[in-house]
């Protein structure tokens, strides 16, 4: 390593006493060495930032960067964190496949014979030790997960509804659909919602409003995920005015 001038100081660091006597800043397009006592980090900090790659330093310019640069970075994580998750999707629906493509199938019928003959073979001759073929079961279950297809018409099961509020009274149904199909990833076709206000209602004159939603019952629960609404907002199962009735008799 060649030797650098410390940004604060201006004096040279030493290439061989670098690694103890200095500090390189984290920021992806700085990478600076500093002295560290010029930016005041102590033995304490400094062994912290060299145990824990959750802590970092930052110099001064990089803390104080643009908005703009900022938001890019953001922009960058936010597509890196989407792609995490669709691989996660993919390896959940493989996992499916798998457990529902083998998980009922014999034992033999998955090459596990005796005498380690091949599938399905056993010392009757083909099929399992009774001497009877197995035949292989294929009960392949893929649930759908592509937000962004909307050609074909899709028919779900909707056996329950969350009551959730409280919202502005200018929030409109089509607004609730957008945003939980953009949290939750999944074609806005999907969401069902329904504003709770009385046709003759006047909506100047009422200070909240409330929505019933349901997505598809192999999703439902993710409706109680309290990260996908904003701060404030109450959701609970909603129950019908005529189930409520027969509730008190």
């Amino acid at each position: 390593m060649a030797d650098n001038n410390c940004p604060k100081c201006k004096k040279s660091i030493v290439a061989k006493e670098a690694a103890t006597t200095s500090i390189a800043c984290s920021g992806e397009e700085c990478r600076r060495r500093f002295h560290r006592t010029c930016v005041n980090i102590d033995d304490a900090v400094f062994e912290a930032i060299q145990k824990n790659s959750m802590v970092s330093f930052h110099c001064d310019e990089c803390k104080n960067q643009s908005p703009r640069s900022f938001a890019s970075k953001l922009q960058t994580i936010e597509e890196k964190v989407n792609k995490v998750s669709n691989g996660v999707n993919q390896i959940q629906g493989r996992m499916y496949q798998q457990y529902f493509q083998f998980g009922n199938q014999p034992l033999q019928a998955l090459g596990a014979g005796s005498g380690g003959m091949g599938p399905g073979v056993g010392p009757g001759g083909p099929g399992g030790l009774d001497g009877k073929k197995h035949p292989q079961q294929n009960n392949l279950i893929v649930v759908g997960n592509n937000c962004n297809s909307d050609r074909l018409q899709v028919v779900c099961d909707y056996g329950r509804w969350v009551q959730v509020g409280k919202f502005a009274t200018n929030t409109s149904e089509e607004d609730v659909i957008d945003h939980l199909a953009e949290e939750l990833k999944i074609n806005k076709n999907l969401v069902k919602c329904t504003k709770l206000v009385k046709n003759d209602a006047n909506l100047s004159q009422l200070s909240y409003c409330k929505f019933k939603i349901s997505i598809p019952d192999y999703r439902f629960n993710e409706l109680f995920n309290e990260a996908i609404w904003p701060s404030g907002v109450m959701v609970s199962p909603f129950t019908p005015r005529s189930q409520l009735n027969q509730n008190r008799l």
